[in-house]
């Protein structure tokens, strides 16, 4: 699915700056941007087990289930913000590295500099990028 929706911002911005080259070969082309992400997770996972693993969780009842202010609590707990920000910064590696991959992928796909490659690929990425520190820093 996210797939699909930086193709189609990319697309779009793509006719702004003269790209030339088909729609398909362009979605082949970035698709080789997500292959990151396993590598990340890869990596992720086991420190999230990890320290999962390690925590003690505390003891709460039926009636703090339901509160959101007390599970916030709980998952604090249970994953330390060491964890959090460990996890924050592979994240962003993981979207660096696939930036630059999009960027390779557009210059080719579309025939266009790489200065503009590297444009047009950034302002997804920098949305995602901002969406995923938001996302991390308010759990925190």
């Amino acid at each position: 699915m996210s797939e699909r929706l930086n193709m189609y911002a990319y697309h779009w911005e793509m006719r702004y700056v003269d790209g030339k080259g088909s729609f398909r070969r362009a979605f082949e082309f970035t698709g080789y941007g997500f292959l990151p992400s396993p590598i990340g997770s890869a990596i992720i996972i086991p420190m999230s087990v990890n320290y999962i693993l390690n925590a003690k969780t505390p003891k709460i009842s039926i009636a703090q289930l339901q509160n959101p202010d007390v599970m916030r609590a709980v998952m604090l707990h249970v994953l330390p913000k060491d964890l959090v920000y460990s996890n924050l910064i592979i994240n962003l590696a993981v979207t660096v590295w696939s930036l630059v991959i999009w960027s390779f992928a557009i210059k080719h796909s579309r025939e266009i500099e790489f200065r503009n490659a590297f444009i047009t690929a950034l302002i997804p990425t920098v949305l995602f990028g901002i969406y995923q520190v938001w996302s991390l820093l308010r759990l925190l």
